[in-house]
């Protein structure tokens, strides 16, 4: 059996994961599976049979991004089968200083959240990100579509996503939740031609769409361009996995979403 890489996954400091998970529960009425520890996700990584997981830290605000991915950092020191990624907010004042220590560091990239910190991906003000991180070759992730909680105002649209990847085309991006989490037609529409840097992860989408049409909709944007991602702590790794397995994709095709795909991206070797 193949290696399998989660690429989205999220821990949170313990007083954070205190305060965010209970309203959840209470807004969302849904379980949460994880705590949202370090700990608690390698647990859940072992039991599933899962040999890398990338954190995805989320900084709502500007002044926020250095000490979490001071944080993230220190944990993924501890933890081998932990990969970092960094915190980023497109209009931080010091932006290229941050994208060059986490570069210094070795971390491949960084995530942005259109929704949480209220960014429309195509505003021009969002191409100093891009143009630095094309620069230094680093991968952006970012949050795709509405979120559970159902807020009005959706910042990062499939088209929105569409326009910026024709300004960038050299940009490596993966989208989250198959491009647009409970817009799906709009991923269709405007994302099915995007190019060869694009990537796209299945986290949580599960919970909004049957294996049926997560297979169709994988096999329309090409299975070499899909990523398997848990959004631990929102949902269980194995399970997230064993759904994947149970789309009764060609044998390539399953290696390819659970883990080379990831390791390809990565630059890491699957041996």
């Amino acid at each position: 059996m193949s290696r399998v890489i989660d690429f989205h996954a999220h821990i949170y400091p313990q007083w954070v994961a205190a305060k965010i998970l209970p309203a959840a529960k209470r807004k969302l009425k849904v379980e949460v599976p994880g705590t949202g520890s370090p700990q608690d996700l390698c647990g859940m990584m072992q039991a599933a049979g899962v040999a890398q997981s990338v954190l995805l830290p989320l900084a709502k605000g500007r002044e926020d991004v250095s000490s979490l991915n001071d944080w993230i950092l220190s944990v993924s020191k501890e933890n081998q089968e932990l990969t970092a990624f960094g915190a980023v907010h497109p209009f931080m004042q010091n932006l290229e200083t941050e994208l060059d220590r986490l570069a210094a560091w070795g971390i491949r990239g960084v995530k942005m959240m259109p929704l949480l910190q209220e960014v429309y991906p195509d505003d021009p003000r969002c191409g100093r990100l891009f143009e630095a991180l094309t620069e230094r070759k680093m991968i952006l992730v970012s949050h795709a579509g509405r979120d559970p909680l159902d807020r009005p105002e959706v910042f990062g649209t499939p088209d929105r996503f569409a326009r910026t990847i024709e300004c960038y085309p050299d940009l490596k991006m993966v989208l989250a939740h198959l491009g647009g989490l409970r817009m799906w037609d709009d991923v269709r529409r405007y994302l099915l031609s995007a190019g060869g840097n694009v990537y796209f992860d299945t986290a949580y989408v599960s919970f909004y769409m049957g294996q049926e049409e997560m297979k169709e909709l994988i096999g329309d944007i090409g299975p070499e361009r899909i990523l398997f991602g848990s959004d631990y702590p929102w949902e269980e790794p194995g399970r997230a996995a064993e759904i994947i397995r149970g789309l009764e994709l060609c044998e390539s095709e399953e290696q390819a979403v659970l883990g080379k795909n990831a390791a390809k991206l990565l630059g890491m070797n699957m041996d």
